[in-house]
């Protein structure tokens, strides 16, 4: 419940307060990224947010992609290339078993269709990381394995 509190006065706060840091709760990390975007404003990931794992993946993807766009032509924060969002709803799901990794789900509209995105988090030398991203709407499908592998399945 104080989590939920904490993410609803972060939401109510001016722009400029909202700045996501590193050493944010990941559910807090997760909705001040998305005021960015609803609003607008200027967003890139930085790459210190990911995992090792994760992170790996990302270069993996670039050097293959020898400087083209490479296997992740979206953003996956939103789940496509281009975004007007709205009807955001975000919820933490502990790992049982293990206080060093979180889920948090993030419900929204972009311009007509309804997203569900879980974003997999694993505390690394005392901060939150971001580990995965899986799409759990219309057409899903999981960063780690498209950074890897492309979208399976498309002919």
């Amino acid at each position: 419940m104080r989590l939920l509190m904490l993410i609803a006065l972060l939401i109510s706060l001016p722009l400029g307060a909202r700045a996501q840091s590193l050493d944010d709760e990941p559910e807090v990390y997760v909705a001040s990224v998305y005021d960015r975007l609803a609003n607008r404003q200027p967003w890139e990931t930085p790459d210190a947010l990911y995992t090792p794992h994760l992170a790996a993946l990302w270069a993996d993807m670039r050097r293959d992609a020898g400087g083209e766009v490479g296997r992740v032509d979206f953003d996956f924060w939103v789940n496509a290339q281009d975004a007007e969002l709205s009807g955001f709803s975000f919820g933490g799901e502990p790992v049982i078993g293990n206080d060093g990794r979180r889920i948090v789900i993030a419900r929204f509209r972009n311009m007509d269709r309804d997203e569900i995105l879980a974003f997999y988090w694993e505390r690394i030398d005392g901060r939150w990381r971001l580990d995965d991203v899986q799409s759990r709407g219309k057409d899903p499908w999981t960063l780690s394995v498209i950074l890897k592998y492309g979208w399976v399945g498309e002919d």
